[in-house]
């Protein structure tokens, strides 16, 4: 997105705009600004000229004369302007930060304000991570922890003695010092600089969505319910990310209780990362029935279930058919519930993708899962003989369900269950997505998942008589991952006795060590790192 395509009036104040020649301070100005020339920032200072020669000088002071790496400026630049909705700053800053090395998925990370900073040895670097977590704190609370602070000096500190090696200790103090107070004052200075694009509506644009470093779509699709059926009975909510047109396609499928935002820890790599046509991949995300923004179709008397696994496959397929996504798709990657989903995909829509990826979950209910699901469906709906059932599902079984659930997802041994921060907050955004299922999504969710059986899943989406239907599938590559903390290694061990039974070269079985239900959250490296090698295979 070209800066000069933003040049429009403000809604709110006249910009002044002196010819050349004519003004001492604007002429300072364009001389500053180079081929661009005035920009509607320049000509809403121009009010005060005083004030406009202060902040001329002080950012171009910033923006050229500090001793900052030249990506974490911009990544604190931009941080801020995500942060503060203030498109403008963004508009004019991405392509800088792209000219100091950000990358598309680096510029995705900053720009998602929504989610916790993914962990170091995804996307970001650690002095990368630490500055935006100044960023983060500043911005929205002023007042930043002493932890913080202290984090961004020892990264700077460590960069410091890898960039200087010859300094002496003193002076590398000194140096550190001088590179946190023009860290502050970046930050301070974006703050002052957003706040007054919004405050006079610079360019006329205060109320346009900051932009995404890639082509990023929200769509809502109404499909049929059954793969027979004509008629539109519920919507589905999916998100495209484009990186080229020519770009191969991942399809992720979220888990019972959570949403496609679960995704987000690793989209960014993702955007980064490279296939074997030499180009990056476009991604579509969505939330399955019944959960996020996406609808249930309605009770119906000729179909008892609302949501059934090979139901969800179907709804991946007519996604692909709304949106014209070409196929076969490089792979479907789904967890748990979008996990069997996948498995599902395969035997029923094999040419539509050229890989699956099943994790943390099973080809078939596994024993004595069926009551365990309906426990759940009563803690959340209270007792039988409530009549606040809905009122008390909505306001405390969610939240009751939310607080044995996370544990459960994250057992002892996960990053998301060590009371270190990073951890803590990926917890508490996984809590966040369970407490705001909608409690029919989960109770028809939750009933799919207790009785379902994808082995002898036939193309039309029924059982038929080969009970080993699924391991004739076609794809080209079957990735079964499991954290070994699920389930206390059972889950895995699931996984794994299917793969043998599956026999087949072109299906390999990882276990993520040290991860629990969903390790795209609690070892999102790992799990890229798994992903990758895949990947890179076919």
């Amino acid at each position: 997105m070209s800066p000069s395509e933003f040049t429009g009036p403000s809604r709110i104040v006249a910009g002044r705009y002196p010819a050349p020649g004519t003004d001492s301070l604007a002429d300072a100005m364009r001389e500053r600004r180079g081929a661009r020339g005035l920009t509607p920032l320049d000509a809403n200072l121009l009010h005060i000229p005083l004030i406009a020669s202060g902040y001329n000088t002080m950012l171009g002071a910033i923006r050229t004369k500090g001793k900052l790496p030249g990506d974490i400026r911009e990544a604190m630049i931009l941080r801020v302007g995500a942060i503060n909705h203030a498109a403008f700053e963004w508009i004019h800053h991405e392509n800088v930060g792209r000219e100091e090395g950000l990358t598309t998925g680096q510029l995705y990370a900053i720009r998602d304000a929504k989610t916790p900073l993914p962990p170091v040895g995804t996307i970001l670097s650690s002095l990368q991570i630490a500055a935006l977590a100044y960023a983060d704190h500043s911005t929205r609370d002023v007042r930043v922890p002493m932890p913080v602070i202290q984090e961004l000096k020892q990264q700077l500190k460590a960069w410091a003695i890898t960039s200087s090696p010859s300094l002496a200790d003193e002076d590398i103090n000194i140096k550190v010092d001088d590179l946190y107070v023009e860290a502050v004052m970046v930050v301070a200075a974006y703050n002052l600089v957003s706040r007054f694009l919004l405050g006079t509506d610079v360019a006329g644009i205060s109320d346009m969505e900051v932009p995404w470093p890639v082509e990023r779509r929200e769509h809502f699709i109404v499909l049929p319910s059954f793969p027979s059926a004509s008629a539109p009975t519920h919507t589905i909510h999916a998100v495209t990310l484009i990186t080229s047109p020519s770009a191969p396609w991942l399809v992720f499928a979220n888990s019972l209780l959570t949403d496609w935002s679960m995704w987000s820890f690793v989209i960014p790599y993702f955007l980064d990362l490279q296939s074997s046509e030499n180009t990056t991949y476009n991604i579509l995300l969505h939330s399955q029935r019944g959960h996020g923004l996406s609808t249930l179709p309605p009770k119906s008397e000729l179909h008892e279930r609302r949501t059934t696994i090979p139901l969800l496959a179907t709804d991946i397929a007519n996604i692909l058919d709304a949106l014209s996504i070409p196929t076969p798709v490089r792979a479907i990657i789904g967890v748990s519930q979008g996990g069997a989903a996948a498995l599902a995909f395969a035997a029923m829509y094999v040419d539509k993708t050229r890989g699956i990826v099943a994790c943390d979950t099973a080809a078939r209910t596994p024993a004595g899962n069926k009551e365990a699901w309906e426990e759940r469906i009563r803690l959340v709906r209270g007792p039988e003989d409530s009549v606040l059932s809905n009122e008390y599902a909505k306001d405390t079984g969610m939240g009751k369900l939310a607080k044995t659930t996370v544990p459960r997802w994250f057992p002892p041994g996960s990053l998301c269950s060590s009371g270190v921060a990073e951890g803590d907050k990926q917890a508490r955004s996984v809590e966040e997505m369970v407490m705001r299922t909608d409690v029919d999504g989960f109770v028809e969710g939750a009933r799919a998942l207790g009785d379902y059986d994808v082995l002898g899943l036939s193309p039309a989406g029924v059982a038929s008589s080969d009970n080993e239907a699924l391991f004739k599938t076609s794809a080209e590559r079957i990735l079964l991952l499991a954290g070994s903390l699920d389930g206390g290694g059972k889950v895995g061990k699931g996984l794994q006795d299917l793969s043998t039974k599956w026999n087949s070269p072109s299906t390999t079985f990882v276990e993520i060590e040290g991860a629990g239900h969903l390790p795209m959250i609690d070892s999102p490296a790992k799990f890229c790192d798994a992903l990758k090698q895949w990947l890179g295979t076919f």
